[in-house]
């Protein structure tokens, strides 16, 4: 389940000793600014430590941080954050300041990763183990680099990042047992995390080899109880329940949560880890109403703990969502869907910073999310909503692209909770209060006995406070009985806030020229799903099909297409009867002419405008346009009188590129050699003359219609290796173009990238398509057009200038003009060509492509507008 490795960690930090002459000559500083007594709960420390603390005492406020974080309960925590901030700001004015600095950041980075900040907490546990070897003369500093590489290698984990920190836990092993004398302790809690990151990765045997390893020191040191052996066990059990052995899964969990229950109680967070592990086991084993029951055990700990216990809700109310489904409790089933689904969007904007592997990664993990709760909304007949989580789940992947800035944050959106959702979360409210109330007031006379005696009367009222948490404890089981059976019959109510992503795209398809749909497919598991959006209507279709199988076909049908194979219509008619036959009848009943698709992962690869019906090809009843949800696009239709434009390219090869010939006879049609000739009267850079300075120079200008055409080399996510070659053989990379306001592409009306290279490969889903559109939309460009697969010399300056003639000389909308000059190369009659393509000459090469005439789809079709197609 979660990685409950990262909580097992015991504080192996002994407290600096605190020096008497040290605290005396420190005297008030600026950390008086900041008051270290605001949270009440700094009432529980000696007041003269905080006071130490409060006048600029490094070490009094590391002490204070200590002991306020020794619970490991996130109000704590919170307040231990402040004490560890102050002690590593002022650390360098101590008597051992690079060592303490190295503590405190250590510290800060374990509670930013307690409270689900994964991001700082990999940031401070990498920036102590840099200061910690830099203490080359200190015999503690080995010990600290060795912690602080596990903190390291648990925060990779916690961000899905599992192979990086099986080799930072690599390195930690071989670093342990080589020292003189080796740290059982700590090498048995690198064979912990090893485990977990293995068995997440699906290497079960080597899991088990490294927890039996951990098992093995617990053992002989605790014999058979303490919380380390029953984590171990419960994590031997989680990788069991991996295997399918539920079987053999549930009886390691229930011994592991005895143990837990004894050591820790019922409130703490190994203890809710495993409630969950168990519950997960009972799913599966078919006992859906038991698993609901021992699952809600946690939620105590959850209730009290909010940001801690992120990653126990994701893992729970997902699992709450399954079973109620398998009950036929829909209701609910949703209910808990988007608790899940907002879990991992609060873990998400958490985690926003410049760090696109853990958002990356943490989306390949728990994409799954999204999809359970639109499969469980489709099913009641909730478009509107399963169009909204399908849109967050795109908005998560066009973050991961663009690394969006604050200006453009998207992580604040979650799924809306209805006025009956809204009271069952009151009911889980009030459960979850029935043991708080007791643990708070036993915990608050427990942290006033560590600083001083209680009264007799105190002391009594410590033991009627443990036997009314006892109480209390099985109040709530019962009260999670009577919840379950507890169900809400009443009618439905419509969403209090406004989160209806279709009732948005009605009112921007009524304010365009021209009738227009918007076509939103989304991919699932088990089921293709369509969504037809009219002015007055939504329209769905469910297509009984695997995410698996619909891949293979679309896979089929881009080779026969790319390879100009003479069977690419009979692949396309197959394709076009899955995604698209169901709606077509309904788009030409309503008179539509313009189809805005919004696409799911690979299928931004298919050109809709190349679906064969049998008879004819799309393109010849509709146009069609890509749509990004994620960008708010103004649809304006430009004055085309005196419209400047530009144009840049390149013919010669460069290291990993291959020349591109046809180039300069694209440009010299599109723009003419002389003024006044071709459809573009703007002014044109070859080769060495299309540089970054050129460029730049250019853009000064804001020209209406820009069309480059070189090799865009496009990785999905990795703005530094996604660039653009510019003529004089640089790269010009893609995060440069976003963040330099000298490569704005604001007031460009249409950017047109020809010979774009979408770097389509094993791991691509499509993503690039839509984050490139996104980011020249982004940084201002209005519409952009883009291939998608390696354009053609000879086809791609005769549909170039056909295109650009429509909107230039016959007043077409940029949707249209393509549509027209597509169709026209699609009747073409001109004599077959062997069909060169613009690859880089490093990629591996397709099949030769076959010879063919330039009604093939390969010639006409590669090209996709997106963005204002007006």
């Amino acid at each position: 389940m979660m990685n409950i490795q990262r909580f097992l960690l015991v504080f192996l930090l002994v407290v600096l000793p605190m020096a008497a002459t040290a605290q005396s000559d420190l005297a008030k500083s600026d950390l008086a600014q900041t008051d270290l007594t605001q949270n009440a709960l700094v009432k529980t420390l000696d007041p003269d430590l905080v006071q130490r603390a409060q006048n600029g005492d490094a070490y009094a406020a590391y002490e204070g941080g200590y002991y306020l974080s020794l619970t490991w309960q996130e109000p704590y925590l919170e307040a231990a954050l402040d004490f560890f901030t102050a002690a590593y700001s002022r650390a360098d004015e101590t008597d051992s300041g690079l060592y303490l600095k190295a503590q405190s950041a250590l510290m800060i980075g374990r509670i930013r990763a307690a409270l689900s900040d994964f991001t700082d907490g990999l940031v401070f546990s990498e920036h102590a183990e840099d200061i910690a070897r830099t203490l080359t003369n200190d015999p503690n500093a080995p010990g600290l680099v060795g912690t602080a590489m596990l903190d390291r290698a648990n925060n990779l984990a916690s961000q899905s990042r599992y192979k990086e920190s099986l080799e930072v836990l690599e390195i930690l092993e071989n670093f342990y047992q080589e020292q003189p004398v080796v740290d059982e302790v700590n090498l048995s809690y690198v064979h912990s995390a090893q485990g977990w990151a293995n068995q997440s990765l699906g290497r079960f045997e080597g899991a088990l080899k490294s927890y039996g390893a951990a098992l093995a020191f617990y053992a002989g040191r605790d014999g058979l109880a303490g919380q380390d052996v029953s984590a171990t066990l419960a994590m031997i059990g989680w990788v069991k329940h991996r295997m399918g052995d539920y079987k053999g899964a549930e009886p390691l969990a229930r011994d592991a949560l005895k143990i837990l229950e004894a050591e820790l109680g019922p409130m703490a967070q190994n203890t809710s880890s495993q409630y969950i592990n168990l519950a997960l086991t009972l799913f599966e084993l078919e006992r859906p109403e038991e698993a609901i029951a021992v699952g809600m055990r946690s939620m105590p700990f959850i209730a009290a703990n909010r940001k801690q216990s992120l990653d126990h809700q994701r893992w729970l109310f997902e699992l709450f969502a399954k079973a109620f489904a398998a009950q036929q409790n829909p209701e609910r089933a949703i209910f808990f869907g988007k608790l899940a689904v907002n879990a991992q969007q609060e873990i998400r904007a958490t985690n926003t910073r410049d760090n696109d592997v853990f958002t990356k990664e943490s989306q390949n993990e728990w994409r799954r999310l999204y999809q359970l709760l639109a499969d469980l909304l489709i099913t009641q007949g909730r478009i509107s909503e399963a169009q909204a989580v399908l849109n967050m789940e795109k908005e998560e992947e066009v973050f991961n692209y663009l690394k969006r800035d604050a200006q453009a944050d998207i992580t604040k959106t979650r799924a809306t909770l209805n006025d009956q959702e809204l009271t069952e979360q009151d009911k889980l409210e009030a459960l979850a209060a029935l043991p708080i109330a007791a643990d708070a007031a036993l915990r608050a006379l427990t942290d006033k006995l560590g600083t001083t005696d209680l009264t007799e009367d105190e002391t009594n009222q410590v033991f009627l406070l443990q036997d009314a948490l006892q109480k209390t404890s099985d109040q709530f089981d019962a009260a999670v009985l009577a919840f379950l059976s507890d169900v809400d019959t009443g009618s439905k109510e419509t969403l209090e806030k406004q989160f209806d992503a279709t009732g948005s795209y009605q009112a921007t398809l009524e304010t365009l020229p021209r009738p227009t749909a918007i076509l939103q497919i989304a991919t699932l598991p088990d089921a293709l799903h369509l969504f037809v959006t009219l002015p007055s209507l939504t329209l769905h279709h469910q297509i009984a099909i695997s995410r698996a199988d619909l891949a293979r076909v679309v896979f089929e049908t881009l080779q026969a297409i790319e390879t100009t194979s003479p069977d690419a219509p009979e692949k396309l008619h197959a394709l076009q009867q899955l995604v698209f036959a169901p709606v077509a009848q309904e788009l030409k009943d309503a008179g539509v002419e313009v189809v805005m698709l919004n696409l799911d992962g690979f299928l931004r690869y298919v050109p809709f405008a190349a679906l064969y019906d049998g008879d004819h090809y799309m393109i010849e009843d509709f146009a069609f346009v890509q749509f990004t949800p994620a960008i708010e696009t103004r649809f304006i239709r430009p004055d085309r009188a005196g419209a400047k434009t530009a144009g840049f390219g390149v013919t010669e090869a460069h290291p990993g590129f291959s020349p591109l010939p046809g180039v300069r006879a694209e440009l010299a049609t599109i723009f003419g050699s002389a003024q006044g000739e071709g459809v573009l009267n703007g002014t044109t850079a070859l080769d060495a003359s299309f540089d970054e300075r050129s460029l730049k120079k250019t853009l000064l200008k804001a020209p209406e219609i820009l069309h480059i055409a070189s090799h865009f080399n496009l990785m999905p996510g990795q703005e530094d290796d996604s660039f653009l070659l510019l003529g004089d053989g640089e790269h010009l990379p893609l995060g440069k173009i976003r963040s330099t306001r000298a490569l704005s592409f604001k007031g460009i009306d249409l950017l047109t990238l020809s010979a774009c290279q979408t770097a389509r490969g094993t791991d691509g889903d499509g993503a690039e398509i839509d984050g490139f559109g996104t980011t020249a939309q982004l940084n201002g460009a209005g519409a952009v057009m883009a291939s998608l697969w390696p354009v053609s010399d000879a086809a791609t300056p005769i549909l170039m200038r056909d295109f650009y003639a429509g909107i230039m000389q016959n007043g077409l909308d940029k949707a249209e003009a393509l549509r027209q000059a597509q169709i026209k190369m699609l009747h073409s009659t001109d004599i077959a060509v062997v069909a060169t393509d613009r690859a880089a000459a490093a990629l591996d090469a397709p099949e030769p492509k076959a010879k063919a005439g330039f009604d093939h789809p390969y010639f006409w079709s590669a090209f996709v507008l997106m963005g204002n197609w007006l």
